[in-house]
């Protein structure tokens, strides 16, 4: 968006240089890509008068007599829409255009030339492909610059898609205001209107109110169309834009200054007087101004008179209502357009212009109207035309200004510096926030209608705060850290990370969006899905880590030890941890020590139990129960043979899914250390044929609770069918322990065996 210096200074007292105020603006966020001195660079540049134009007879090139004032030039131009009588800049020899090139004479197609017509891009205004023209009353010879301004500063600003309140002098200027802490002047607008009314001329009607929120419009008679004065034109061409005529040029200005795109219809031309705001019809055309036919879709707006489109809506209008040199009467149109519907057309038309980029990202309500009231003024003004009393705004839902609190420990936390309440309200009501109420430590604001698609919650309020109050005034501090925060949710994951990677497992990481093969039928289904393949969100995180594992082993890579630490939707979020293992001596024991170690890093309180899952081996997985009221933390243990071979794996693959939410809501074990036992401890071996109904876990408690406070450990250490064989572990922390002592223990507890779970003990 070029923004002139000047006319920037129409709205806000500036007296700062344009450097300084480009890199005050950066600083809050505006970027200033360029800052441009208008005729800096240029010289020798003059009004030229063509009194002749012929064409070359081998090439599409017109040799033109040019007429300087004080003596005449042949030149060559490649522009075949030149007339006799027009006047035209002329680059002498030994001139400089823009980007420093300079001018020298030539032979071009066997004929001496000793100048050059210049197109606008050519003097440092927009780009076009025809030669400049110039007024009829420019003087032969004279300084061009003279005529389309010459010394102004222009700030090239980058506007971003959230800020296209920016898109405008105005919107420049808010932000300017607030920087310079000095007041905006806001222009009075004063319509002189006719005794006739606008509903006697008109009817409108608007038929989908989802699109066109509203729509409001004015006429104004009697008007005569023809060039523009001399300050309108040099303002527009400031503003990268060309002037056409003193209708037109009336609404790109306002385009300019306030952000609100309007278009002029020539009265005349509407069928009878009714415009009506629809989509438009299956199989519709319309010609634009641009010459080009348009075929139209069903979702498409258009702005129709009672036959025909006439302007495709937000984008362009049609060459079938255009403002003529012989138009008498304007019919002025300013509108709300829904944001997504004019950048859906925009994008199937391939049509982008300077309108539908200020609808695409959203105009302001209040400025439909204050706008087309500026319109109608400055038409009457210009054109000797009179403005019919009354317009018409066809409205769906009003729009309120949202109402946002800011509290003064949330600003405090977020920028680490103490900024008071007091001074943040001062702060946003120099942004166009109204109704300001502070209560104690909040404050209470009106979002201003220029920034209701950009302010929608605390966090944005924040922001604007910093931004005017200085990012350079926001020291660096080092936060303070609790001793209850050392261990947070973003650290326990990092912890768990550097457990995996210790226990030789390497992160990976997979899109949420999956298969509905690889999904639960539950699985939120995505309304606008890129591909098939990619439709719904994973409700388990183990299918995603076997999509790598087989891409990994038909690459020739046999040994995948992964894991992933991510969310799953079930459909609610959970976080959850996910490994795999396949190849290189994997088995359910190392998956198991894996998971132990993870384990033993969180809880004390933990122990396994089978299961049957259609998705895990039967004989070769466990159920994990954590806490003391022992949830289901996950599942781990070695892939149905069945899945396997659905996925086409030749190794077997071992799994892990673990809640992370739920690990996070235990209490973190405090550890303890104790000294090396002074002691040792006596081992006894104890084998038996177990029944098939017996667990080993069962055996294991059993053994602990009979053998009493000396047994310290119980492993299983050897297991062939039905025969199982534990090493039980027996240590006195106070004395060394005897036969004697032992050997009852050890009675005992093979008795409790028989006894209790019938087990035969082998002797």
């Amino acid at each position: 968006m070029k923004i002139p210096f000047e006319w920037l200074k129409d709205f806000v007292s500036i007296k700062i240089k344009p450097e300084e105020l480009a890199d005050r603006l950066i600083m809050t966020g505006l970027e200033v890509g360029a800052i441009e001195y208008h005729g800096r660079g240029i010289s020798g540049i003059v009004v030229g008068k063509i009194k002749s134009a012929e064409r070359l007879p081998s090439d599409h090139h017109l040799v033109c007599r040019i007429d300087i004032g004080k003596k005449m030039l042949d030149v060559i131009t490649e522009d075949e829409t030149l007339n006799i009588g027009e006047k035209v800049p002329v680059a002498l020899e030994g001139s400089t255009i823009a980007g420093g090139i300079a001018i020298k004479k030539q032979e071009l197609h066997g004929v001496e030339v000793f100048g050059y017509l210049l197109k606008p891009h050519e003097l440092g205004l927009y780009e076009e492909t025809r030669v400049l023209r110039l007024p009829k009353d420019a003087m032969l010879g004279e300084d061009v610059m003279k005529y389309i301004g010459t010394g102004s500063c222009v700030l090239d600003i980058d506007i971003l898609p959230n800020r296209g309140d920016c898109a405008s002098v105005l919107g420049a200027a808010r932000e300017v205001s607030a920087l310079l802490k000095t007041k905006l002047k806001v222009k009075p607008v004063k319509v002189r209107e006719s005794k006739e009314k606008i509903r006697s001329r008109v009817r409108i009607e608007v038929k989908d109110k989802e699109l066109c929120p509203r729509y409001m419009a004015r006429m104004v008679e009697n008007v005569t169309v023809k060039e523009s004065p001399e300050w309108l034109k040099n303002r527009l061409l400031l503003a990268g834009m060309r002037p056409i005529n003193n209708i037109v040029d009336v609404t790109n200005y306002l385009l300019a200054e306030l952000g609100q795109p309007m278009h002029a219809f020539d009265a005349a031309l509407i069928k009878e007087n009714k415009i009506v705001v629809r989509k438009a019809s299956a199989g519709e055309k319309m010609t634009t101004l641009d010459g080009i036919e348009r075929k139209l879709e069903p979702k498409m707006l258009v702005i129709a008179d009672e036959k025909y489109p006439i302007a495709l809506a937000g984008i362009m209008g049609g060459a079938n209502s255009e403002v003529s040199n012989s138009t008498t009467s304007v019919l002025l149109e300013s509108a709300y357009f829904n944001p997504i519907s004019i950048n859906r057309t925009s994008k199937a038309m391939k049509l982008r212009t300077e309108a539908s980029v200020r609808f695409e990202k959203g105009v302001d309500w209040n400025m439909v109207e204050e706008a087309l009231d500026r319109a109608a003024m400055m038409i009457a003004e210009l054109s000797g035309g009179a403005v019919v009393g009354g317009k018409i705004d066809v409205k769906g839902k009003e729009k309120k200004n949202k109402i946002l609190e800011l509290r003064q420990e949330k600003l405090f936390k977020t920028l680490g510096i103490k900024i008071p309440i007091k001074e943040a309200g001062k702060i946003l009501k120099s942004l166009g926030f109204d109704d300001i109420k502070v209560t104690g430590n909040k404050l209470r604001a009106s979002v201003p209608s220029w920034r209701a698609s950009d302010i929608e919650r605390e966090i944005d309020m924040i922001e604007e705060v910093a931004r005017i109050y200085g990012y350079n005034e926001i020291k660096t501090t080092i936060p303070a850290v609790r001793e209850d925060n050392i261990e947070s949710e973003l650290g326990t994951q990092r912890k768990i990370r550097d457990i995996l990677v210790g226990c030789g497992l390497y992160e990976t990481q997979t899109f949420s969006l999956v298969d509905p093969k690889m999904a639960d039928s539950n699985a939120v289904v995505i309304s606008n899905p890129m591909t098939p393949e990619e439709s719904v969100l994973r409700t388990g995180m183990i299918n995603s880590l076997l999509k790598v594992i087989s891409h990994n082993l038909r690459h020739q890579i046999d040994e995948v030890n992964i894991f992933e630490l991510g969310k799953i939707f079930l459909p609610g979020e959970k976080l959850v941890v996910a490994g795999a293992m396949t190849g290189g001596g994997a088995d359910f024991f190392r998956m198991k020590g894996v998971v132990e170690k993870l384990l033993s890093s969180f809880s004390d309180l933990w122990k396994y139990e089978s299961f049957m899952d259609d998705r895990f081996h039967p004989g070769k997985s466990a159920l994990v129960l954590i806490g003391p009221k022992e949830k289901v933390l996950g599942k781990f243990g070695a892939l149905h043979p069945e899945i396997q071979k659905a996925w086409g794996l030749t190794h077997e693959v071992y799994v892990f899914e673990f809640d992370l939410d739920l690990l996070f809501e235990l209490p973190m074990p405090k550890k303890q250390y104790r000294p090396l036992p002074k002691f040792p401890k006596v081992e006894r071996d104890l084998a038996m044929f177990v029944p098939e109904d017996v667990s080993s876990k069962a055996i294991i408690e059993l053994i602990s609770k009979s053998g009493g406070e000396l047994v310290e450990e119980v492993k299983l250490f050897d297991r062939y069918k039905n025969s199982q064989a534990y090493r039980i572990s027996f240590r006195d922390h106070a004395k060394t322990l005897t036969d004697e002592t032992v050997n009852p223990m050890f009675k005992n507890i093979q008795n409790e065996l028989e006894l209790k779970l019938k087990v035969q003990i082998r002797k």
